[in-house]
């Protein structure tokens, strides 16, 4: 991020345009903008590494909590079960389903567990003068980590699972879930205080930090083979059942739009919209975008750069959020688990839906939005 340290501060180089600006020591709540795309260079909150600290350790326990207690109970014609979200790992993983039981205790636990591990760890070094240390490659490693976090979306996906089968049984909530909720929180707060900038400032202060230099056209070959591999995985991901209901004996599978649509049958139009837009607006929007901005800089495209790159954020940002119906699915086939009574088992789509996702996540990455400056007119 920084390429040289000199008086009065250090010199950035803009992670959205690549231009070096020298950020002065900035007081308490002041915040350095790039001058050229507007993008937020660093933002020095006051207290900030007491609040990161008391959040992320705070965070880190709620978290800990939610994970053994109950989480869901389900109950339909007497017979009852409940997930806590390690047996709901656990069911996922006996029933061979091991991608999905992955995502869940990858994205949902274990990576952000990791994540306020190290932050506690870095504040209180920071805090105390410990000594603790870290190289940028270590820093840059837990906001990485930070991008693959998804606990707002399980969260989301959670409330779109119970809307589907409370017409059928009766689902109640545990104290994992409202734990998780807490932790939940907890954790977008600690986001909202940290400033990786200020991070790097306390922890690297005696590190030389070099900028990476960009290789256009391997980022841009990276990004096709990502975009192309998406697209052609977003037709099956459609047209096969992402789940299937086994009701009373009877199997029912269903597909992501034939879900929207009974969704909107049954009168649940805030749900059906929700899937909608995340399941299948999204990525498709996110496909073209991503396909368009490769396109442009491939071509040195004179179309406006400030709206190309208001683009990518806006693609950078939606893109996780079509995880929801991923996580509808995992969520159901760890719960609803009563033989030919009623059980919920994972479709052939699921796969490929989740690997939409993670491709065209990996795209946004591997578009290096720098490039969109390279041929500035």
């Amino acid at each position: 991020m920084e390429s040289s340290s000199s008086e009065g501060g250090r010199i950035i180089a803009c992670k959205g345009c690549g231009l070096k600006t020298q950020v002065p020591t900035l007081a308490p709540n002041q915040t350095a903008y790039c001058s050229r795309c507007g993008h937020k260079l660093t933002r020095l909150k006051h207290n900030w590494v007491d609040k990161v600290l008391a959040l992320s350790m705070s965070g880190l326990i709620l978290l800990v909590l939610s994970i053994s207690a109950d989480f869901l109970s389900f109950a339909t014609n007497g017979l009852e079960t409940s997930i806590s979200l390690v047996t709901e790992v656990e069911t996922l993983i006996n029933q061979s389903y091991l991608g999905l039981a992955g995502v869940i205790l990858f994205v949902c636990i274990l990576l952000p567990a990791v994540v306020l591990v190290l932050l506690c760890a870095w504040m209180i070094s920071i805090k105390l003068g410990i000594g603790l240390r870290a190289t940028q490659a270590q820093i840059s490693l837990c906001f990485n980590f930070i991008v693959w976090c998804m606990p707002e979306v399980f969260m989301v996906g959670v409330l779109v699972s119970m809307v589907k089968i409370t017409a059928m049984a009766e689902v109640t909530f545990g104290l994992g879930f409202y734990f998780y909720i807490g932790f939940m929180v907890l954790y977008i707060l600690t986001l909202m205080y940290l400033d990786r900038y200020q991070v790097e400032l306390e922890l690297t202060k005696d590190e030389s930090l070099q900028e990476l230099e960009t290789d256009t056209r391997k980022r841009v070959q990276w990004t096709w083979a990502l975009l192309l591999t998406a697209v052609l995985l977003y037709l099956p991901a459609n047209l096969l059942p992402i789940m299937t209901t086994r009701f009373l004996g009877a199997d029912s599978p269903s597909t992501i739009v034939g879900g929207v649509i009974t969704l909107w049958d049954h009168g649940s139009y805030f749900i059906a919209t929700v899937i909608f837009v995340a399941s299948i607006l999204v990525p498709v929007f996110k496909m073209l975008a991503i396909g368009y901005l490769n396109y442009s800089v491939q071509t040195k495209s004179k179309a406006s750069i400030k709206q190309r790159y208001i683009l990518y954020r806006i693609t950078e940002i939606m893109g996780r959020w079509s995880m929801i119906d991923v996580f509808v699915v995992a969520i159901l086939a760890g719960l609803v688990q009563l033989g030919s009574t009623m059980s919920v088992y994972p479709g052939s789509a699921v796969i490929a839906f989740c690997a939409v996702v993670v491709l065209t996540m990996l795209a946004a990455m591997s578009f290096d939005s720098r490039m969109i400056w390279e041929h500035k007119h």
